[in-house]
């Protein structure tokens, strides 16, 4: 993965690794604190066999502007992917409609 920023700006560009084992973890809560300076995301799970109780299984802390630079890039992925999933609609309406025309 590239990650390419603009040089106009003063950020750098930089090449990411993803390592090929990564774990993924799947997550039902999302608690999200802003203080001075900085973000805290933490994500948990609920119980299932204990309704009503969470544990957070991971907090990530970010600097103010590194979590403004992800509400941006994830502002834009997501408009991205809905533009995808609003055309991958319309083409199934299209085929649907060319099926019941026959």
């Amino acid at each position: 993965m590239n990650e390419e920023n603009n040089s106009d700006t003063g950020q750098q560009n930089y090449q990411v690794h993803v390592s090929p084992d990564l774990d993924y973890s799947y997550r039902d809560v999302a608690n999200i604190f802003v203080g001075a300076g900085d973000v805290v995301f933490e994500f948990g799970n609920m119980h299932r066999s204990m309704p009503g109780n969470i544990t957070i299984g991971n907090r990530i802390v970010l600097t103010m502007a590194n979590a403004i630079d992800l509400q941006q890039k994830l502002g834009q992925v997501l408009q991205e992917a809905q533009k995808q999933m609003q055309e991958q609609f319309k083409q199934q309406q299209q085929q649907q409609n060319q099926q019941q025309a026959k």
